[in-house]
């Protein structure tokens, strides 16, 4: 209703109803009374006038100020619901007059964005302000395309900045208002924060990408046990298709081996606990059955009611296959299958045992192939594991049911004999080496080789695994060193020696750190004049309390743990120093010898230790004198050779030592760049009364003479063996008769030197 149109009806009808009421009130008076008696009634009429239209004046007012208290109230109280509503709803309620760009936000819009109400500001920009900048465009351009009427109604996504500094995702609705010419002039929607909404629908999606990427079987059944899902996995490990399980019980995928108390005992555990984890046996589609490791879970809504049950499970076919793989290397040796050192202690404890309950005896055999490294370093590795497999096929054919064959790596074999005599065990022993006698075919070409054995008996020698081992490898050892291709049995001899082995071992690491070494010097004699013109060094062991320990005790067991190297760098070290030192004194001597054992020889990098020797001490390579046993080249010849020349090419000199012990060839001597031959003393010892040792004596000096090659001959103890090799052109000589080995300090021509041990 118009207000304008309503004030100007009443009062148009004011109007009428005020002028039919003068005029014929007026005329109705006239004609009733008479001249006399009209005044007083046209004044009382003019009154009666007023008060009847005040009255309906006051009835119009009251009704139409009480219908307007009614709107008033009823508008109010539209109001406050409406206030009520938009607080309750966590919604953000908007309104954007696009005419001046004033914003109305709701209390929830504030709360959205965690601001204040009352610092809420009316303005557009604040809103772009916390947009995130990577969400803009795309926001805008949504805006633009519902304001220019390209959709019905504005709603996307984006992301705005709350007031703690983070930003959280917000989704917008709104709707465009327009006036009669089509141009908008409002806008008025809602916006909510549906972060968590979105993290949702993340997890899920992620949860939906690993339910189906995962390479475990998964599926999930509802109460009654009925399949309701499958992912791909599932598919792929049994062999059924969804259409195939789907609806149907996971009862179809049992193999029968666990019995009906297996599968309650899993029903029980998910009542309980509400899951079960572990191995279970099923069946594929192809009727295969296979291990599989499962894992079911119930699930239950909020109200704790049981909704689902979701199994897990992974084949576990590829992992026993593994197990059983892993299981048998592990007890096995790769080459030639049969058990390694692991297995081998089992067997011998339960063999132990079983003599122990039977009171019957047996024996440990340990078997090594005799030089077998010349086998790899000559025919390579390749051809050195088709020997090993051929001699672990020969021996594995002479053994029976009472006898177990290992291999506990390299080239060495053990077996274990139980039930038997020690002639049954010596018989045995006896085969197996002399089945090494014939030929093994290896890559075409037949190879020769023989064996060396030890025994061990139980349980006369040993009632446990370790001490059988070690007996039985001191038997070997002994078999070794009386000439190989032979056996031997254990006698407690053996332990005793490997026992002092031990403590000489330990012993001379401490000698090297509390500096207990010494270098002795042996004077070498021109034969002809008589002069000094050389030392040879030698290493001394100066026991704290046994006193001076022989080389023969200790080298060996530095040769063999491998201190020898050590040792050979020190005396090399204390030779160059020393010899520079009687140099700069004026003694006039030509050479120093150093021996390298065969173990230092044949190590990489022995040229960068000699010339780091002469740098330090300043010594000229032409006063150094190398001395290598003929054992020790022949070892490797072409490495030999090799390295000599590099050494050679230092400028030091080189000597064969202890020549005529071992089996080089005149081919291979021409090849080597040595300067001296060393004749052994064990040769000299019988001259000049022994014909052999002369012979060969002479046979060393005319074969060197031949190669320009000068002769020293070590060992000399009396003048007339002096006087033989003086008598056969013999170069040089050392021994007793000249001078035992000394330290430095007490040679003649040093004896009121200081030792350069002391000074250095």
């Amino acid at each position: 209703m118009n207000p304008r149109l309503s004030a100007l009806r009443i009062c148009l009808a004011y109007l009428v109803a005020a002028c039919l009421w003068t005029v014929l009130s007026d005329q109705l008076l006239q004609l009733i009374l008479d001249e006399s008696a009209l005044m007083p009634w046209l004044t009382g009429k003019k009154y009666l006038f007023i008060a009847v239209t005040s009255l309906l004046l006051f009835l119009l007012l009251k009704r139409q100020f009480g219908h307007q208290q009614r709107t008033y109230a009823a508008l109010e109280e539209s109001e406050q619901r409406l206030n009520r509503a938009l607080d309750a709803v966590e919604d953000g309620i908007w309104e954007w007059d696009l005419s001046n760009d004033q914003v109305f936000y709701s209390p929830g819009y504030a709360h959205l964005i965690g601001v204040p109400y009352c610092q809420m500001g009316t303005q557009i920009g604040q809103w772009y302000e916390r947009l995130h900048p990577d969400d803009r465009e795309s926001t805008l351009a949504t805006y633009q395309d519902h304001l220019q009427g390209r959709s019905a109604q504005f709603e996307c996504t984006y992301r705005l900045r709350h007031s703690d500094g983070g930003y959280r995702w917000i989704h917008t609705r709104g709707r465009v208002s327009r006036d009669g010419h089509g141009e908008p002039t409002r806008m008025t929607g809602t916006s909510r924060d549906v972060t968590r909404q979105r993290q949702t629908d993340d997890h899920l999606r992620q949860a939906a990408a690993v339910f189906e990427a995962t390479q475990e079987g998964l599926l999930v059944a509802d109460v009654h046990g009925k399949i309701l899902h499958i992912n791909p996995s599932f598919q792929r490990i049994t062999g059924y298709s969804a259409d195939e399980v789907l609806g149907r019980n996971p009862s179809v995928l049992k193999s029968g081996l666990q019995d009906d108390g297996f599968y309650q005992r899993m029903w029980q555990a998910l009542k309980s606990d509400g899951v079960w984890c572990g191995e279970i046996w099923n069946r594929r589609k192809s009727g295969e059955v296979y291990p599989q490791w499962q894992h079911i879970c119930a699930v239950h809504d909020e109200k704790g009611k049981l909704t689902h049950y979701v199994a897990v499970f992974s084949d576990l076919s590829s992992i026993k296959r593994s197990q059983r793989e892993l299981d048998f290397l592990a007890h096995h040796d790769p080459l030639t299958g049969l058990p390694n050192r692991l297995l081998l202690l089992e067997r011998i404890e339960q063999a132990l045992a079983r003599g122990e309950r039977d009171k019957s005896g047996g024996a440990l055999l340990l078997l090594d192939l005799d030089h077998f490294k010349h086998i790899n370093d000559s025919l390579g590795h390749s051809t050195g594991d088709l020997l090993v497999k051929a001699v672990a096929e020969r021996l594995r054919g002479l053994l029976d049911e009472h006898s177990s064959l290992a291999r506990l790596g390299g080239d060495e074999f053990a077996v274990i004999l139980e039930n038997r005599l020690p002639q049954h065990v010596s018989s045995l022993a006896q085969r197996l080496l002399d089945a090494m006698d014939a030929p093994f075919e290896v890559a075409g070409q037949p190879i020769y080789i023989s064996a060396s054995l030890g025994v061990s008996l139980y349980p006369d020698d040993a009632r446990d695994v370790d001490h059988l081992l070690q007996h039985a490898d001191a038997a070997l050892f002994q078999a070794k060193a009386s000439g190989r291709s032979l056996y031997a049995f254990y006698t407690p001899e053996l332990t005793a020696r490997a026992r002092a082995h031990v403590q000489v071992e330990a012993a001379l690491r401490q000698a090297l750190e509390n500096d207990e070494l010494r270098v002795y010097y042996q004077p070498v004699h021109d034969l002809a004049s008589g002069r000094v013109v050389g030392v040879e060094s030698l290493v001394r062991w100066q026991h704290p309390e046994r006193g001076l320990v022989p080389p023969g005790e200790f080298i060996p067991v530095a040769e063999a743990c491998g201190l020898i190297a050590a040792i050979d760098t020190w005396v090399l070290d204390q030779a160059c120093r020393q010899m520079r030192a009687w140099l700069d004194q004026g003694v006039l001597l030509e050479f120093v010898a150093v021996n390298l054992s065969s173990r230092v020889f044949c190590r990489e990098g022995l040229e960068d230790r000699v010339a780091r020797a002469l740098r330090e001490s300043d010594l000229a390579p032409q006063h150094l004198v190398l001395e290598v046993t003929e054992s020790a080249i022949m070892q490797n010849v072409d490495q030999s050779v090799a390295l000599m020349q590099r050494l050679r090419a230092l400028g030091v000199h080189l000597a064969i030592d202890d020549f005529g012990t071992g089996y080089s060839s005149l081919m291979r001597l021409k090849r080597m760049p040595v300067q001296k031959l060393k004749i052994d003393q064990g040769f000299v010892a019988g001259l000049p009364g022994d014909t052999e040792d002369a012979a060969i004596a002479c046979a060393i000096i005319a074969l060197a003479r031949s190669m320009g090659l000068k002769v020293v001959a070590e060992g000399i103890e009396r003048p007339d063996q002096a006087a033989f090799l003086l008598s056969h052109a013999c170069d040089f000589g050392q021994g007793y008769w000249y001078g035992r080995p000394q330290p430095a300090s007490e040679l003649p021509w040093c004896a009121t030197a200081q030792n350069v041990d002391e000074s250095v």
